[in-house]
Protein backbone atom coordinates (compact mmCIF):
# COMPACT_ATOMS: atom_id res chain seq x y z
CA UNK A 1 0.00 0.00 0.00
CA UNK A 2 1.17 3.73 -1.25
CA UNK A 3 0.75 5.95 2.13
CA UNK A 4 1.71 9.78 1.71
CA UNK A 5 2.55 12.10 3.94
CA UNK A 6 1.87 11.37 7.81
CA UNK A 7 -1.53 12.61 9.15
CA UNK A 8 -2.47 15.12 12.26
CA UNK A 9 -4.06 12.14 13.73
CA UNK A 10 -0.89 9.32 13.50
CA UNK A 11 0.78 11.92 16.65
CA UNK A 12 -1.91 9.90 18.60
CA UNK A 13 -1.92 6.74 19.50
CA UNK A 14 -5.48 6.26 19.26
CA UNK A 15 -6.33 3.73 16.02
CA UNK A 16 -8.45 5.00 13.36
CA UNK A 17 -10.22 2.82 12.79
CA UNK A 18 -13.78 4.01 14.38
CA UNK A 19 -12.72 7.31 14.16
CA UNK A 20 -13.49 8.11 10.37
CA UNK A 21 -15.80 7.28 7.99
CA UNK A 22 -14.71 5.09 4.96
CA UNK A 23 -15.07 5.74 1.44
CA UNK A 24 -14.45 3.45 -1.40
CA UNK A 25 -12.74 5.39 -4.62
CA UNK A 26 -10.83 4.73 -7.29
CA UNK A 27 -7.91 6.56 -9.20
CA UNK A 28 -6.28 6.67 -12.91
CA UNK A 29 -2.89 6.46 -13.30
CA UNK A 30 -2.66 7.29 -16.82
CA UNK A 31 0.52 8.01 -18.37
CA UNK A 32 2.34 8.42 -22.13
CA UNK A 33 4.94 10.04 -23.40
CA UNK A 34 7.26 10.12 -20.24
CA UNK A 35 4.23 11.74 -18.38
CA UNK A 36 1.31 11.67 -15.91
CA UNK A 37 -1.70 12.57 -16.24
CA UNK A 38 -2.91 14.86 -13.53
CA UNK A 39 -6.02 16.89 -12.36
CA UNK A 40 -6.24 20.08 -10.28
CA UNK A 41 -8.88 20.35 -7.48
CA UNK A 42 -9.42 22.03 -4.65
CA UNK A 43 -9.64 21.39 -0.78
CA UNK A 44 -12.23 22.66 1.54
CA UNK A 45 -10.51 25.75 2.39
CA UNK A 46 -10.12 26.53 -1.46
CA UNK A 47 -6.89 25.90 -1.74
CA UNK A 48 -5.46 23.67 -4.94
CA UNK A 49 -4.09 20.69 -4.88
CA UNK A 50 -2.87 18.19 -8.09
CA UNK A 51 -3.88 14.35 -7.81
CA UNK A 52 -4.74 11.65 -10.32
CA UNK A 53 -7.84 11.47 -11.88
CA UNK A 54 -10.92 9.70 -10.46
CA UNK A 55 -12.89 9.92 -7.07
CA UNK A 56 -15.67 8.22 -4.82
CA UNK A 57 -17.14 4.66 -5.91
CA UNK A 58 -20.92 4.35 -5.30
CA UNK A 59 -22.05 1.25 -3.32
CA UNK A 60 -23.69 -0.40 -6.67
CA UNK A 61 -20.47 0.00 -8.83
CA UNK A 62 -17.27 -2.06 -9.15
CA UNK A 63 -14.09 -0.25 -9.14
CA UNK A 64 -13.48 0.12 -12.48
CA UNK A 65 -17.40 0.63 -12.84
CA UNK A 66 -16.50 4.12 -10.22
CA UNK A 67 -13.91 5.09 -12.31
CA UNK A 68 -15.24 4.70 -15.33
CA UNK A 69 -18.41 6.98 -14.64
CA UNK A 70 -15.75 9.46 -12.64
CA UNK A 71 -13.77 9.84 -15.82
CA UNK A 72 -16.56 10.47 -17.85
CA UNK A 73 -17.99 12.97 -15.22
CA UNK A 74 -14.33 14.76 -14.41
CA UNK A 75 -12.68 14.62 -17.45
CA UNK A 76 -15.56 13.81 -20.35
CA UNK A 77 -13.46 11.43 -21.38
CA UNK A 78 -13.29 7.21 -21.81
CA UNK A 79 -10.46 5.24 -20.81
CA UNK A 80 -9.30 1.41 -21.19
CA UNK A 81 -8.55 0.35 -17.86
CA UNK A 82 -6.49 -2.65 -16.97
CA UNK A 83 -4.74 -3.99 -13.55
CA UNK A 84 -4.43 -2.44 -10.24
CA UNK A 85 -1.17 -0.85 -9.44
CA UNK A 86 -1.34 0.29 -6.14
CA UNK A 87 -3.95 2.09 -2.66
CA UNK A 88 -3.48 5.01 -1.19
CA UNK A 89 -5.69 6.46 1.42
CA UNK A 90 -6.41 10.39 2.03
CA UNK A 91 -8.06 12.13 4.81
CA UNK A 92 -10.18 14.65 3.03
CA UNK A 93 -10.30 18.53 4.38
CA UNK A 94 -13.86 18.53 2.70
CA UNK A 95 -15.56 15.63 4.47
CA UNK A 96 -15.71 16.09 8.45
CA UNK A 97 -14.42 12.31 9.38
CA UNK A 98 -14.16 10.80 6.28
CA UNK A 99 -11.14 8.32 4.77
CA UNK A 100 -10.64 7.56 1.26
CA UNK A 101 -8.98 4.23 0.10
CA UNK A 102 -8.48 4.57 -3.58
CA UNK A 103 -7.73 1.62 -5.49
CA UNK A 104 -4.98 2.94 -8.61
CA UNK A 105 -5.66 1.22 -12.21
CA UNK A 106 -3.54 1.47 -15.11
CA UNK A 107 -5.21 3.43 -17.70
CA UNK A 108 -4.96 4.41 -21.07
CA UNK A 109 -7.15 7.32 -22.61
CA UNK A 110 -9.22 6.67 -25.47
CA UNK A 111 -10.57 10.60 -25.70
CA UNK A 112 -8.68 13.40 -24.61
CA UNK A 113 -9.35 14.70 -21.41
CA UNK A 114 -11.92 18.08 -21.00
CA UNK A 115 -12.00 19.42 -17.17
CA UNK A 116 -15.39 19.87 -15.19
CA UNK A 117 -15.09 22.34 -13.26
CA UNK A 118 -18.82 21.50 -12.04
CA UNK A 119 -17.51 18.16 -10.78
CA UNK A 120 -14.82 19.92 -9.17
CA UNK A 121 -11.87 19.23 -11.71
CA UNK A 122 -10.10 23.15 -12.64
CA UNK A 123 -7.28 21.69 -15.18
CA UNK A 124 -6.00 18.58 -15.83
CA UNK A 125 -1.92 18.27 -16.66
CA UNK A 126 0.44 16.07 -18.33
CA UNK A 127 3.68 16.23 -15.83
CA UNK A 128 6.60 14.44 -15.83
CA UNK A 129 7.23 12.21 -12.85
CA UNK A 130 9.96 13.61 -11.64
CA UNK A 131 8.93 17.57 -11.94
CA UNK A 132 5.28 17.18 -10.70
CA UNK A 133 3.77 20.98 -9.51
CA UNK A 134 4.28 21.59 -6.02
CA UNK A 135 0.63 21.36 -4.53
CA UNK A 136 0.96 17.07 -5.86
CA UNK A 137 -0.89 15.29 -3.21
CA UNK A 138 2.16 13.24 -1.11
CA UNK A 139 0.55 9.78 -1.83
CA UNK A 140 0.23 10.86 -5.54
CA UNK A 141 3.81 11.97 -5.41
CA UNK A 142 4.90 9.03 -4.15
CA UNK A 143 3.22 6.56 -6.30
CA UNK A 144 4.43 8.59 -9.39
CA UNK A 145 8.21 8.85 -8.27
CA UNK A 146 8.26 5.24 -7.48
CA UNK A 147 5.98 3.04 -9.89
CA UNK A 148 6.07 5.83 -12.84
CA UNK A 149 9.52 7.36 -12.70
CA UNK A 150 11.05 4.29 -12.36
CA UNK A 151 9.38 2.24 -15.26
CA UNK A 152 9.87 5.20 -17.37
CA UNK A 153 13.42 5.75 -16.17
CA UNK A 154 14.16 1.49 -17.74
CA UNK A 155 12.71 2.74 -20.84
Amino acid sequence: MVNGSASRQEATSEALTGRFEPRTGAKALVTGDRAVLLVRERHGDGSPFWTLPGGGVRAHETPTEGLRRELVEELDCRAQIEGRVSTFWYAHDSFDETVSVYTVFDCSLLSAPAPNPEEGVFESHWADPEELPPATLPQVRYLCERAVGGAMADD
